[in-house]
């Protein structure tokens, strides 16, 4: 009976495989982190009336994901260590968040990390469209051109730094749409089409690291 297979150990500074030299797993509990912060900023923004976008909302399933332990392993303390301090951040963060929705009457708070019942409604196809359609396309450049073909790692390269500055803009747009109260339906358009691009590029990312 053979031995089980231990985890693959990379070198992630000169080892292309891995965007930025990052160990492996650091890119998607950044994303992660970045995602979750969206949420924390809706229930900490005063005010009334606070919505999360319905986009943004379907990037939580891919939170999940994160939790899972990388195939990989980086050498050294940091690059094991790195990954689990920014989930450790991210759950710590969430539940801390939780703790003063709680303490603060939870009744208050739970429709800001809702999106909108009525806009759900009617675009919930379309972004699981674009949430399952994102995986499975991430998925199927990893199968067509090996995991560790050049041209996959340049394109997965540029899918997490694309993933990454859309998700920070997306922050920096939640709170100039929450600032002014924007009830333009042109910039409410904008957001929603934003989304859709964003939730494809982010899950195509998470796709290719499945």
């Amino acid at each position: 009976m053979s031995a089980p297979a231990s985890p693959e150990v990379v070198d992630t500074i000169n080892n292309p495989q891995h965007p930025f030299g990052l160990p492996p797993g650091s890119v998607r509990s950044f994303m992660s982190l970045l995602i979750l912060s969206y949420f924390w900023l809706a229930v900490f923004w005063p005010g009334d009336n606070v919505k999360t976008l319905t986009g943004h909302f379907f990037l939580l399933g891919l939170v999940l994901y994160t939790l899972l332990p990388s195939r990989h392993h980086a050498d050294g303390f940091i690059g094991h260590m790195l990954p689990w301090v920014l989930r450790l951040v991210a759950v710590g963060g969430s539940v801390l968040v939780l703790l003063y929705m709680q303490s603060h009457g939870i009744e208050n708070y739970r429709d800001r990390l809702l999106p909108d019942f009525a806009e759900f409604r009617e675009w919930w196809i379309a972004f699981s469209i674009t949430l399952v359609g994102g995986l499975y396309f991430g998925y199927g450049l990893k199968l067509l051109f090996g995991e560790r073909s050049p041209i996959f790692t340049i394109v997965r390269s540029w899918l997490s730094v694309v993933g990454m500055v859309m998700l920070v803009l997306e922050v920096g747009l939640f709170i100039i749409h929450l600032s002014t109260k924007s009830g333009d339906a042109g910039f409410v358009d904008f957001l929603r089409y934003y989304e859709f691009i964003e939730l494809a590029v982010v899950s195509a990312y998470f796709g290719t690291r499945i």
